[in-house]
Protein backbone atom coordinates (compact mmCIF):
# COMPACT_ATOMS: atom_id res chain seq x y z
CA UNK A 1 0.00 0.00 0.00
CA UNK A 2 1.17 3.38 -0.97
CA UNK A 3 0.32 4.74 2.86
CA UNK A 4 2.48 2.04 4.66
CA UNK A 5 5.31 4.28 4.40
CA UNK A 6 3.14 6.28 7.03
CA UNK A 7 3.03 4.15 8.99
CA UNK A 8 5.68 3.64 12.49
CA UNK A 9 8.56 1.05 11.46
CA UNK A 10 7.53 -1.15 14.05
CA UNK A 11 4.09 -1.46 12.55
CA UNK A 12 5.57 -1.90 8.71
CA UNK A 13 7.32 -4.75 10.09
CA UNK A 14 5.00 -6.23 12.36
CA UNK A 15 2.23 -6.09 9.44
CA UNK A 16 4.54 -7.54 6.75
CA UNK A 17 6.66 -10.22 8.64
CA UNK A 18 4.10 -10.95 11.41
CA UNK A 19 0.86 -10.61 10.08
CA UNK A 20 -1.34 -13.76 10.24
CA UNK A 21 -3.43 -12.54 8.10
CA UNK A 22 -1.19 -13.05 5.54
CA UNK A 23 1.12 -16.21 7.17
CA UNK A 24 -2.10 -17.89 7.77
CA UNK A 25 -3.43 -16.60 4.56
CA UNK A 26 -5.44 -20.29 2.28
CA UNK A 27 -7.94 -20.40 -0.43
CA UNK A 28 -10.38 -20.96 2.09
CA UNK A 29 -9.61 -17.84 4.56
CA UNK A 30 -10.11 -15.49 1.62
CA UNK A 31 -13.19 -17.00 0.85
CA UNK A 32 -14.36 -16.38 3.93
CA UNK A 33 -12.86 -12.98 4.58
CA UNK A 34 -14.79 -12.20 1.41
CA UNK A 35 -18.04 -13.27 2.74
CA UNK A 36 -17.31 -11.22 5.54
CA UNK A 37 -17.36 -8.14 3.54
CA UNK A 38 -20.34 -8.88 1.71
CA UNK A 39 -21.64 -9.73 5.27
CA UNK A 40 -21.06 -6.45 6.77
CA UNK A 41 -22.39 -4.71 2.88
CA UNK A 42 -25.66 -6.04 4.10
CA UNK A 43 -25.54 -5.17 7.43
CA UNK A 44 -24.89 -1.23 6.67
CA UNK A 45 -27.69 -1.82 4.30
CA UNK A 46 -29.65 -3.42 6.90
CA UNK A 47 -29.53 -0.83 9.49
CA UNK A 48 -29.42 2.35 7.41
CA UNK A 49 -33.15 0.34 6.23
CA UNK A 50 -33.23 0.02 10.03
CA UNK A 51 -32.51 3.96 10.85
CA UNK A 52 -29.99 2.79 13.05
CA UNK A 53 -26.91 5.31 12.96
CA UNK A 54 -23.59 4.59 11.66
CA UNK A 55 -20.14 5.77 13.21
CA UNK A 56 -17.18 5.78 11.21
CA UNK A 57 -14.16 4.36 13.04
CA UNK A 58 -11.44 1.93 11.21
CA UNK A 59 -9.94 -0.37 12.95
CA UNK A 60 -6.51 0.85 13.16
CA UNK A 61 -3.46 -1.06 14.00
CA UNK A 62 -4.56 -3.53 12.36
CA UNK A 63 -2.68 -4.83 9.59
CA UNK A 64 -2.31 -2.84 6.97
CA UNK A 65 -4.73 0.32 7.99
CA UNK A 66 -2.78 2.98 8.11
CA UNK A 67 -4.89 5.92 10.44
CA UNK A 68 -6.27 9.00 8.34
CA UNK A 69 -6.27 7.03 5.18
CA UNK A 70 -7.72 4.31 5.74
CA UNK A 71 -11.39 6.46 6.70
CA UNK A 72 -11.49 7.32 3.34
CA UNK A 73 -11.21 4.14 2.12
CA UNK A 74 -14.06 3.74 4.43
CA UNK A 75 -16.13 6.41 3.26
CA UNK A 76 -16.04 4.71 0.09
CA UNK A 77 -17.21 1.41 1.52
CA UNK A 78 -19.54 2.95 3.23
CA UNK A 79 -21.30 4.76 0.41
CA UNK A 80 -20.66 1.46 -1.95
CA UNK A 81 -22.69 -0.40 0.28
CA UNK A 82 -25.55 2.21 0.43
CA UNK A 83 -25.34 5.13 2.35
CA UNK A 84 -25.79 8.47 0.67
CA UNK A 85 -22.34 10.46 0.23
CA UNK A 86 -24.10 12.94 3.09
CA UNK A 87 -24.73 10.11 5.32
CA UNK A 88 -21.25 8.84 4.52
CA UNK A 89 -19.73 12.05 5.89
CA UNK A 90 -22.14 12.87 8.74
CA UNK A 91 -20.65 9.16 10.13
CA UNK A 92 -17.23 10.54 10.19
CA UNK A 93 -18.00 14.13 11.46
CA UNK A 94 -21.52 14.80 13.37
CA UNK A 95 -22.85 11.17 14.39
CA UNK A 96 -19.45 10.53 16.17
CA UNK A 97 -20.18 13.82 18.34
CA UNK A 98 -23.39 12.81 19.50
CA UNK A 99 -22.49 9.14 20.31
CA UNK A 100 -19.77 10.53 22.24
CA UNK A 101 -22.10 12.99 24.08
CA UNK A 102 -20.20 15.99 22.39
CA UNK A 103 -22.37 17.16 20.23
CA UNK A 104 -23.15 20.16 22.27
CA UNK A 105 -19.60 21.68 20.95
CA UNK A 106 -18.51 19.90 17.95
CA UNK A 107 -19.45 17.56 15.35
CA UNK A 108 -20.70 20.32 12.69
CA UNK A 109 -20.16 23.70 11.58
CA UNK A 110 -21.86 26.27 14.14
CA UNK A 111 -20.76 29.43 15.88
CA UNK A 112 -19.61 28.79 19.06
CA UNK A 113 -18.17 24.82 18.58
CA UNK A 114 -14.97 23.78 18.47
CA UNK A 115 -13.93 22.52 14.44
CA UNK A 116 -10.96 21.37 13.03
CA UNK A 117 -11.93 21.87 9.54
CA UNK A 118 -11.13 20.32 6.35
CA UNK A 119 -11.27 22.37 2.95
CA UNK A 120 -11.10 20.30 0.11
CA UNK A 121 -10.88 21.03 -3.56
CA UNK A 122 -14.23 19.44 -5.03
CA UNK A 123 -17.69 18.67 -3.53
CA UNK A 124 -17.93 15.44 -1.63
CA UNK A 125 -21.49 15.61 -1.89
CA UNK A 126 -21.00 14.95 -5.40
CA UNK A 127 -18.63 12.14 -5.41
CA UNK A 128 -17.33 10.75 -1.81
CA UNK A 129 -13.48 10.90 -3.32
CA UNK A 130 -13.31 14.10 -3.25
CA UNK A 131 -12.44 13.76 0.47
CA UNK A 132 -9.41 12.91 -0.51
CA UNK A 133 -8.94 16.16 -2.04
CA UNK A 134 -7.82 18.72 0.81
CA UNK A 135 -6.51 21.80 0.12
CA UNK A 136 -5.75 22.24 3.33
CA UNK A 137 -6.61 21.81 7.20
CA UNK A 138 -7.45 24.06 10.10
CA UNK A 139 -6.72 22.37 13.45
CA UNK A 140 -6.62 24.05 16.54
CA UNK A 141 -7.34 27.49 14.48
CA UNK A 142 -4.30 27.07 12.60
CA UNK A 143 -4.66 26.91 9.23
CA UNK A 144 -1.48 24.21 7.07
CA UNK A 145 -2.09 23.84 3.41
CA UNK A 146 -1.10 21.57 0.99
CA UNK A 147 2.16 22.34 0.76
CA UNK A 148 2.82 22.07 4.44
CA UNK A 149 0.55 18.88 4.64
CA UNK A 150 3.03 17.41 1.46
CA UNK A 151 6.21 18.55 3.48
CA UNK A 152 5.03 16.75 6.75
CA UNK A 153 4.09 13.57 5.61
CA UNK A 154 7.45 13.41 3.23
CA UNK A 155 9.21 14.33 6.14
CA UNK A 156 7.72 11.31 8.36
CA UNK A 157 7.93 8.70 5.14
CA UNK A 158 11.85 10.06 5.57
CA UNK A 159 12.34 9.50 9.02
CA UNK A 160 9.95 5.97 9.03
CA UNK A 161 12.48 4.90 6.05
CA UNK A 162 15.59 6.26 7.74
CA UNK A 163 14.77 3.91 11.44
CA UNK A 164 13.21 1.01 9.77
CA UNK A 165 16.25 -1.32 10.55
CA UNK A 166 16.28 -0.02 14.26
CA UNK A 167 12.87 -1.71 13.70
CA UNK A 168 12.89 -4.93 11.93
CA UNK A 169 10.57 -6.93 13.76
CA UNK A 170 12.22 -10.49 12.34
CA UNK A 171 15.00 -9.31 14.46
CA UNK A 172 13.05 -8.25 17.53
CA UNK A 173 11.41 -11.81 17.99
CA UNK A 174 14.44 -14.03 17.31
Amino acid sequence: SPTLQYAHPLLQSKWLVANRYNRNSTPELIAYCDRMVEFHTRLVRACKAAGVPIVAGSDTLTSGVVAGFSLHDELALLVGAGLTNEEALASATRLPAVWLGAAGDRGTSEVGKRADLVLLDADPLAEIANARRIAGVFVNGRWTDRARLDAMLADLSRRNTENKDQFDFNKMTR
